[in-house]
């Protein structure tokens, strides 16, 4: 039997899920560990299954397939952690490519540091070059430069990455993170911020979050989603997903809600301040990062709206 199983959740995208499991399964693992690849197709018409069965036959790790219609990301990770068999559970999105030596180096940092979570870095890969407002790419990765099994928290440092922790190249415990019958909320799997409620649950139970430098993963960033227009938008959705998950677990939403969208007007007032000022001063990467931050706490301050629309 597995002691780790690799879900890839999937939703319309059989090109990069492809690659993603092609990658997955070319895995080497440690001495003595046994691993499986896991697909979970969302789409309501299962279309990666046939894309899926025919690769069962190819040479690496084996390759199961799950039909989890209901479009709802809650539903199918839920789906997928139901029929793994692993004691652990490693996440791969299916617009991301593993390096070689990735599932190897979580189950190892998993192993020595006795980890209830562990998380690798996200590297962006833009096929049409970075984009022009922020050719490092740095905004779209997930990349410190902390040592192997250095402890984790949920604050954001945005001094090491642009992106904090996610699902996507992730490592979890079974018995210590994933034991509840349904441990990704269905309400949030319509609108995002599932992963994040997890975590916040998982951080406040004590559970122990560890970074592992040597599990790289590559995602794939199209064109339309290299804009700059488009990152405000997603940012703005973080905002919002953001104050509705922190009010969701609330035992004072009232009270919260008020302080959360008071400390955001706050907080719109400095940020606005600096991106005019960025942009005063020649505008560049500078400004178009702080008007990012800018749609951000704008979100934050507009939360209900993005929990009012998931409950219709």
């Amino acid at each position: 039997m597995p002691r780790t199983t690799v879900v890839i959740c999937t939703f319309n995208r059989p090109g990069p899920l492809a690659r993603a499991i092609a990658t997955a399964r070319a895995q080497a693992l440690p001495e003595g560990e046994a691993a499986e690849v896991l697909v979970v197709d969302n789409s309501p018409d299962s279309n990666a299954r046939a894309a899926v069965e025919a690769m069962i036959a190819d040479p690496g790790l084996p390759l199961r397939y799950l039909a989890a219609p209901d479009p709802n990301i809650s539903l199918a990770r839920n789906a997928g952690v139901a029929a793994s068999e692993g004691e652990r559970v490693v996440f791969l999105d299916d617009d991301e490519r593993c390096e070689p030596g990735w599932l190897h180096a979580l189950i190892t940092t998993q192993v020595a540091t006795g980890a209830d979570l562990v998380f690798g870095a996200v590297i962006p890969e833009f096929p049409g070059g970075p984009p022009d407002w922020d050719p490092t790419g740095r905004s779209y990765e997930r990349k410190l430069s902390w040592p192997t099994g250095s402890q984790l928290t949920l604050r954001h440092d945005e001094s090491v990455s642009g992106r904090w922790i996610g699902t996507g190249n992730s490592l979890l415990m079974r018995a210590t993170c994933l034991d509840e019958a349904a441990p990704f909320d269905a309400f949030l799997g319509r609108c995002g911020g599932e992963d994040f409620d997890l975590f916040l649950r998982l951080f406040a139970r004590g559970r122990r979050f560890v970074w592992c430098a040597e599990a790289v993963v590559h995602e794939l960033v199209p064109a339309d989603r290299a804009t700059l227009a488009y990152m405000r938008g997603r940012n703005f959705r973080t905002g919002q997903i953001y104050g509705t998950v922190l009010l969701r677990r609330s035992t004072a939403p009232m009270r919260d809600g008020l302080l959360l969208m008071a400390k955001g007007v706050v907080q719109l007032g400095v940020v606005g301040l600096r991106w005019a000022l960025a942009a005063l001063s020649g505008g560049g990467r500078p400004a178009a990062l702080q008007s990012v931050k800018f749609t951000e706490v704008a979100g934050k301050i507009t939360w209900w709206r993005l929990a009012r629309a998931s409950r219709a």
